[in-house]
């Protein structure tokens, strides 16, 4: 019997589409091993949205390369050459978690500042509520609704009002927390009030200057909303330290409103040059100045 191994990099989308990938392989006969040494198959799917991620993803292949020459290498994700413009999978993925993946959504038409993945992943497109709801069904585990960007997926209310099992919204943005969003959620006895509300600064300028479409009042407001609803919500959210032209004053706003919110906890990331976005051509912050912010910010959540 023929052997695949498959690593994965990146967001709950990757870790989505390699359960999707590896369920087609099985359904070929193949088995799953966790040894690239005892693979006729490897499969790398990889991530872009930093050059940490990116240089990660090349190590993987290089590896399994040493490792296993005589291995057929399959390499996937957004860190290959070009987007994957196909329509999103339709066959349900397995995964070895207490919860699933299930991703409603591909692609992104945000164009933030400092994000390669609109590049890489192509415009949003959005699942029929029909067909996503048929994979839920398939699965034996609470679910976790994801996306490239979940916000902009064009029936997530419908979706949430139809779920009939236990179920959380993955990373979601400003734009998408209303009342009447909110109250849909609240009327579900499925949903687990989880949110992982986007933040990535504090300071109006450096939001501004990332093309993110809200201020930090507005984020403040959406999450004294969402405490309306929820009382006992867990909050999360991500943030970017020294993000081109960002001052020490601004991160200083950061650290201010972070500890105004009180987080649950705070995916906190140095930022990144992705060559082909808009903050690539910006003035960069010195990286041992990044460097420091990241460890400040990482200190305080």
């Amino acid at each position: 019997m023929k052997k695949v191994h498959i690593i994965t990099l990146g967001c709950k989308v990757n870790q989505y589409e390699s359960g999707q990938i590896l369920a087609k392989f099985l359904g070929q006969g193949y088995m799953q091993t966790k040894n690239p040494k005892d693979a006729d198959v490897c499969i790398v799917n990889t991530c872009v949205v930093t050059s940490f991620a990116e240089k990660k993803s090349r190590y993987q292949v290089a590896r399994i390369r040493r490792q296993n020459p005589t291995a057929e290498i399959i390499v996937c994700g957004c860190a290959t050459d070009r987007a994957f413009n196909e329509s999103v999978g339709q066959f349900h993925s397995i995964q070895n978690r207490k919860k699933a993946y299930v991703k409603v959504q591909d692609g992104c038409d945000n164009f933030c500042a400092f994000c390669i993945v609109p590049y890489v992943r192509g415009r949003s497109r959005s699942r029929p509520v029909a067909e996503v709801l048929k994979e839920i069904r398939t699965i034996n585990k609470p679910v976790i609704l994801t996306g490239i960007d979940l916000s902009s997926y064009k029936y997530l209310g419908a979706l949430c009002k139809a779920i009939d099992r236990p179920f959380e919204l993955s990373s979601l943005e400003v734009c998408v927390i209303t009342c009447d969003f909110l109250q849909i959620l609240q009327s579900n006895k499925y949903f687990t009030p989880n949110f992982h509300l986007s933040l990535q600064s504090g300071s109006d300028r450096v939001l501004a200057a990332m093309n993110r479409k809200y201020t930090a009042a507005e984020y403040l407001e959406k999450v004294n909303l969402i405490r309306e609803y929820f009382p006992n919500a867990r909050l999360t959210t991500d943030i970017i330290c020294g993000f081109p032209t960002e001052t020490e004053e601004e991160h200083r706003e950061t650290i201010a409103f972070v500890k105004k919110v009180g987080f649950d906890g705070a995916h906190v990331f140095p930022y990144s040059r992705r060559t082909g976005t808009t903050a690539a051509e910006m003035p960069q912050v010195q990286s041992g100045v990044i460097t420091r912010r990241t460890r400040e910010l990482q200190n305080i959540i």
